[in-house]
């Protein structure tokens, strides 16, 4: 009974508001009701949300609008899941899946607090009524409260293209450049995608040295504003020394795997001068590892008080080497010290960021001090022979082994015996179908290298105690042959 009521009530409610919108309507004057419309429209207007829109649109004035990049870019990571209808490609040079909202989608974002509702729009223009030829006007509209406009404005913008800068850096395919002479376009680059597979999980180092590289380049990245605060460009240089087969050059396609940047591998001996060093240099983009392997073979710079004992005037004027015969010969550029010195750490080195240079020797002790001090090469690393840690790094990728009889013996030879990881990874490569013969394999090495380093000591002592200078034998006639690698 007291459901009739009420809805008997509602009913006699609607009907008295209709009678009086009647009455209002035909015994007042047009301009009074005009009036009572704007009245109250002013309250409803009051009473709903406060809301603003904004557009985006493709173009502006004919001209491709970077922030719809970035807004197509960040909401195609965030509507998967949320928007019904979606359209899917594979943009080139990219590794991922792109997603974008099909028309007249919408999607919620959420920022401190404050809802923002994004919506996809397509429009349909004539842009050249000679031609007939129809435009679609692409927009994405967002909307939100107006007490949040600052906030959209100040923060919320910068980050949408601030996380589409990352979500492009992160889904683009990496490149291995190389240097080359100028092509017709004024190309200083040649490059192929970059698949190298060594990560920090698979190069055979000490744990200690990768915790320590890791945490170095973590560092580095995370420091812009403080390069910035401190005046320094944002740059750090790597000094990767050794015997050869030790790993430096695995362990810089980790370094580029880790920090997802590519790689340009700088030919020395291929620049004609230090004006195209600089141009080479100014043509890298940010987010990149510029590499110079061997460093000592490329260019003659080796360390100038050593070379002004040793040589005279006429040598050093000259952009040469001395090969084991003492023959000169020629290094075919006039890139100099001084203009890798500027390469490393002059005026032209701050124009980019987020860049590590990483050169790599065998001879360390030779290359001149200048090259060698904080700033240029900020950091040393020696990789040397391997040792227990990095022979189980490789058993493990190798013959997917953690523990093994040989295990206890092998850690004992390591102790006396000087063998690469090239050399370890060599004997396991033609093993990894027989787990035994393959660790038998590597006793068996180290003990033949073993008995020839005692050998050798003991020649070389002979050689010191009779005081004469010749070339050193083995018994059987054969010459020694010490570790050094592949």
């Amino acid at each position: 009974m007291e459901i009739l009521l009420d809805w008997k009530s509602i009913g006699s409610l609607l009907a008295t508001l209709m009678f009086i919108r009647t009455a209002l309507r035909d015994f007042l004057p047009p301009e009074a009701n005009l009036v009572l419309q704007r009245f109250f429209k002013t309250i409803l207007t009051y009473l709903q949300p406060k809301t603003i829109s904004m557009s985006i649109e493709e173009y502006d004035d004919s001209y491709s609008n970077d922030l719809y990049d970035s807004v197509r870019t960040y909401l195609g990571s965030k509507c998967f899941f949320s928007a019904k209808d979606l359209k899917v490609s594979k943009p080139k040079n990219s590794k991922e899946f792109a997603f974008t909202m099909n028309t007249d989608q919408a999607f919620e974002d959420v920022f401190k607090g404050c809802r923002i509702n994004w919506s996809f729009h397509i429009e349909k223009k004539t842009s050249d009524e000679y031609s007939g030829s129809d435009d679609d006007k692409k927009y994405f509209k967002l909307c939100f409260h107006n007490d949040y406009k600052e906030l959209i404005r100040s923060e919320y913008l910068p980050h949408v293209v601030k996380e589409a800068e990352v979500i492009k850096f992160k889904n683009r395919e990496r490149n291995l450049f190389t240097n080359r002479s100028v092509d017709d376009h004024g190309r200083l680059w040649s490059s192929v995608p970059f698949n190298h597979p060594s990560t920090f999980d698979t190069i055979a180092i000490s744990p200690v040295l990768k915790a320590e590289i890791k945490g170095d380049l973590e560092k580095f990245i995370s420091r812009r504003d403080y390069y910035t605060r401190v005046g320094r460009a944002w740059k750090r240089g790597y000094l990767l020394y050794g015997p050869p087969g030790t790993g430096k050059t695995s362990l810089i396609a980790s370094i580029a795997n880790f920090l997802e940047f590519d790689i340009y591998d700088l030919e020395l001996s291929s620049v004609s001068d230090n004006s195209q060093l600089r141009k080479l240099l100014i043509s890298t983009t940010n987010k990149s590892v510029i590499v110079v392997e061997d460093i000592d073979c490329s260019v003659d710079l080796s360390d100038r008080k050593k070379k002004d004992m040793n040589t005279d005037d006429d040598e050093l004027k000259l952009n040469v080497k001395k090969d084991k015969k003492g023959s000169y010969l020629s290094m075919g550029n006039s890139v100099s010290l001084s203009g890798v010195l500027n390469f490393i750490d002059g005026l032209w080195s701050s124009c980019g960021g987020e860049r590590l240079i990483i050169f790599t020797t065998n001879h360390k002790e030779k290359l001149d001090a200048a090259l060698l001090r904080p700033g240029r090469m900020d950091k040393h690393i020696n990789l040397s022979f391997c040792d227990y840690y990095s022979f189980r790094i490789l058993a493990r990728n190798y013959l997917l082994v953690e523990e093994h009889e040989t295990m206890k013996q092998v850690e004992e030879l390591l102790r006396v015996v000087k063998v690469t990881p090239a050399d370890v990874a060599e004997i396991l490569m033609g093993c990894d179908e027989d787990i035994d013969m393959g660790m038998r394999n590597v006793v068996r090495e180290m003990k033949k290298r073993l008995v020839v380093t005692k050998e050798k000591k003991k020649v070389v002592k002979n050689f010191e105690d009779e005081g004469v200078i010749q070339e050193e034998k083995l018994e059987n006639g054969e010459e020694i042959v010490e570790s050094h690698g592949s």
